[in-house]
C-alpha cells in the first residue's frame, strides 16, 4: 500500500507509520476511506462493513481476523473480500488500523 507520512482528517493531522496511526486512537473510518482511496480502492458498503468487522475482531483479539472466519461471520466469498480490498489481506489489516501479520502467517490467513 501507498503510505503517507501523515494525513489530515477534519483538520487534524494524523501522523502515520507503514500507515497505521502513530497513536492508535486517532483511528477512523475517515482515514480508513482516506487511505483506501490513496490505494486505489473504493471505499464501499462492503469495504466499510468489513473494516468494521476487522476492527472489532482486532481490539478483542489482538489480531487480524482469518478470512475464513470473516467469510462465515459476514457470509462474503473470499475472493469478493479479495477483490475489494484490491487482492491485499494487509490492506484489509491496515484499513481497520490493525497491524497486519507478517511472513508465514499473514500467508495462512489470507487462505494462500
Amino acid at each position: 500500500m501507498k503510505c503517507p507520512q501523515a494525513v489530515v482528517i477534519g483538520g487534524r493531522r494524523v501522523e502515520l507509520d507503514r500507515c497505521l496511526p502513530k497513536n492508535p486512537g486517532d483511528w477512523s473510518h475517515e482515514l480508513a476511506r482516506a487511505l483506501a482511496e490513496a490505494n486505489g480502492i473504493s471505499y464501499s458498503q462492503l469495504v466499510q462493513r468489513v473494516v468494521e468487522y476487522v476492527r472489532r475482531f482486532w481490539l478483542e483479539n489482538g489480531s487480524c481476523p482469518p478470512l475464513s472466519v470473516l467469510e462465515a461471520d459476514l457470509g462474503v466469498d473470499r475472493r469478493t473480500v479479495m477483490e475489494s480490498f484490491g487482492g491485499s489481506y494487509d490492506a484489509i489489516c491496515i484499513l481497520a488500523g490493525a497491524e497486519p501479520p507478517s511472513g508465514c502467517l499473514s500467508r495462512v490467513l489470507a487462505g494462500v
